[in-house]
């Protein structure tokens, strides 16, 4: 009797035990996976002309109405073609090559040793939209590293389909034909301007630089934004101006809880072509300050984490020399945020809280008027794209409007 209680409670014992081994087993086999998403940038002068060629074949940069969207690549491939000289100079004027790669490598370094610290071990995934290494390529690590659970962060602030948008766009065209991401618990955290732990960062850099001028107070704030054009907001429903708007009333409202009252303005950067940006334009803002009277100014990249081509040339050098240019006597500007160690905390806190609601993404099925395989279809579009590509390229007088328009 005693043998079988003693028996009975030996093989609970164990049941105990292996079902804790299993539970641990369970544990050690989850894998937990952060894809950072970012724009990606040319490394040489070489790869200007490819990477400005992938920027504009994708369909979020340049929107094509439905009936010419068989104009994409043919289009890209001009636009690229002729805007590929005065980028490279631009490249060239910041060392010969992008550093975004570097630095998001670095970031993606920190964030895991932030993680790490938090209890919490991942593999961390980078992934660029226009270059190496593309999001497709860390998608396919991924699969190989048998990650069970996502989670996905864009390293811009606030959401944009030209941004964020297109980058998530290419994960679900994928969750779409991949059983094995239909089946993945992914967790997507478009934006995160409004984290309290931003904002502070955003802050702390500011308070920082203003202390740098001899006079403080009188110095006006400018934040620069990347723009986008008109309609992505008006007619596509993009979000972005608005959450820049509130991005910038978090950080003044910050700033004035440390009693920093200073003036401040939006602008936005970077506009290309002849269609309307987002408005009021960086360089139009700038001239005007200056016949304002404004004398001392500090420039704030906000839509950017890392140092790349538009704020080491178009910031550091356009801009700059346009406003002393303008009457603006006294510079400053407000590096990005990079590894700024209470940045990447934050990072590492908005993956934490983002793993709890990773979920399998629900993706629209392509209906058959939406497949692009039909072969026909595929050689027609290539067909009147490559003559009208030609066309252009042989005429003078259409090459010289159009070298008019977009530089």
């Amino acid at each position: 009797m005693e043998h079988g209680v003693l028996g009975s409670r030996c093989a609970a014992g164990a049941g105990q035990i292996l079902t804790t081994k299993s539970r641990a087993a369970a544990v050690v086999e989850e894998k937990i996976g952060v894809l950072l998403l970012n724009l990606g940038g040319p490394e040489t002068l070489d790869d200007v002309q490819p990477f400005l060629f992938n920027l504009f074949a994708d369909p979020d940069i340049i929107r094509l109405p439905r009936l010419f969207r068989f104009l994409q690549r043919p289009l890209a491939k001009l636009i690229s073609t002729f805007r590929a000289p005065k980028s490279k100079e631009g490249y060239a004027s910041i060392g010969g090559g992008s550093p975004l790669r570097k630095i998001t490598d670095e970031q993606a370094n920190a964030l895991k040793i932030a993680l790490e610290k938090k209890n919490l071990h991942t593999n961390i995934y980078v992934g660029m939209r226009y270059w190496y290494p593309f999001t497709e390529e860390a998608i396919d690590q991924i699969k190989k590293d048998k990650i069970t659970k996502l989670v996905v962060l864009p390293l811009y602030p606030q959401y944009s389909i030209s941004t964020s948008g297109s980058s998530i766009r290419v994960l679900q065209n994928i969750v779409k034909e991949d059983s094995y991401f239909a089946g993945l618990p992914i967790s997507i955290i478009e934006s995160w301007y409004q984290r309290d732990g931003y904002v502070k960062s955003m802050a702390d850099l500011i308070e920082k630089e203003l202390s740098a001028f001899s006079n403080p107070e009188e110095v006006m704030i400018f934040f620069s934004a990347h723009g986008v054009p008109l309609t992505y907001v008006e007619d596509a429903g993009d979000p972005y101006r608005d959450q820049m708007e509130d991005c910038i009333a978090l950080i003044m409202g910050e700033l004035r809880s440390r009693g920093i009252l200073n003036s401040h303005t939006l602008a936005y950067q970077s506009r290309v072509g002849p269609v309307q940006w987002l408005k009021p334009y960086t360089d139009e803002v700038l001239v005007e300050l200056g016949q304002k009277g404004v004398k001392s100014l500090l420039a704030v990249p906000v839509s950017f984490v890392s140092e790349h081509i538009e704020t080491l040339e178009e910031i550091d050098m356009e801009y700059k020399e346009l406003a002393l240019e303008s009457g603006i006597e006294n510079w400053g500007r407000v590096p990005a945020l990079g590894c700024t160690s209470s940045f990447i905390s934050d990072l590492a806190d908005a993956v934490v809280e983002a793993l709890p609601t990773a979920s399998a993404l629900v993706t629209r099925k392509p209906d058959d008027t939406d497949s692009d395989l039909d072969l026909m279809h595929y050689l027609t579009k290539m067909f009147f794209g490559s003559i009208l590509a030609f066309i252009l390229l042989l005429s003078p007088r259409l090459i010289s409007a159009f070298r008019n328009t977009m530089l």
